[in-house]
């Protein structure tokens, strides 16, 4: 790997604006289906915008773009992060594992 590839830490407005974002996806989950229906879309569509941006994390030589990288992640932790954690409460690791498997 080239010194020019390694990872780099993010800005401080990608942190914190992944998180408000991650906090907001994930009450407007729980407020609406409707909601839940677009914000899932709308990650799927930032999975195909963060890769072709090269967002997803920074490198030496590449910095983020703040509003893809907050948006990308804020996406990923306020949907994905709460259906993992609820679905442990109910089954435990079992129920993790089923998720993986099936």
């Amino acid at each position: 790997m080239l010194k020019s590839q390694s990872l780099a830490k993010p800005q401080t407005k990608s942190v914190l604006g992944s998180a408000v974002f991650a906090v907001l996806v994930a009450v407007g989950i729980q407020a609406s289906p409707v909601l839940g229906y677009f914000l899932a879309l709308l990650a799927l569509v930032m999975i195909v915008i963060a890769m072709h941006t090269k967002s997803i994390w920074p490198t030496q030589a590449n910095r983020e773009n703040s509003l893809v990288f907050s948006m990308f992640w804020g996406l990923m932790a306020g949907a994905v992060a709460p259906f993992l954690v609820v679905t442990f409460l109910h089954g435990g690791f079992s129920a993790i594992y089923e998720i993986f498997a099936d």
